[in-house]
C-alpha cells in the first residue's frame, strides 16, 4: 500500500514582497531569528518560515510582528504599497556570495576589491 505524504505549506518556498518586508524589518533592528522569535512570543522556526515564503502570512500574525519590531501596520503597509522603499540587502548578499567562493577565486576578489 502505497501513501500519499500530506503536502504542507513548508514543503515548498512561495516568496511574497510580504515575506521580504518582515525580514528586512527585523533585519534593520539588528535582530537574529532566535532573538526576534523571543521578542515576538513565536519559535524560531515561525520566523524562519514566514521570511523564507514557507508560510502563510496571516494579517494578526504580520500585526504581532511588526509591532514587536517596533513598527505601525501603517509601516508595513507603507512599504507594501511602495510608498516606502525597502533597501536592497546588497552588503549581506555579497557575503553569501563569497561564503560560496572557494579559496583561489577569493584571492581574485579580493584583489578586484583593493583595486577600488
Amino acid at each position: 500500500m502505497v501513501t500519499k505524504k500530506k503536502r504542507r505549506r513548508s514543503d515548498r518556498k512561495m516568496m511574497t514582497k510580504e515575506a521580504l518586508i518582515l525580514k528586512y524589518m527585523r533585519e534593520s533592528r539588528h535582530l537574529s531569528m532566535r532573538k526576534a522569535a523571543k521578542r515576538i512570543g513565536v519559535s524560531e522556526a515561525q520566523i524562519n518560515h514566514s521570511e523564507n515564503g514557507r508560510r502563510d502570512l496571516r494579517p494578526e500574525y504580520i500585526l504581532k510582528v511588526v509591532t514587536n519590531l517596533g513598527y505601525s501596520y501603517k509601516d508595513f503597509l507603507d512599504f507594501l504599497n511602495n510608498k516606502k522603499d525597502v533597501p536592497q540587502h546588497t552588503l549581506s548578499e555579497c557575503i553569501e556570495i563569497l561564503k560560496r567562493l572557494p579559496a583561489e577565486k577569493l584571492k581574485t576578489v579580493r584583489t578586484i576589491l583593493e583595486s577600488f
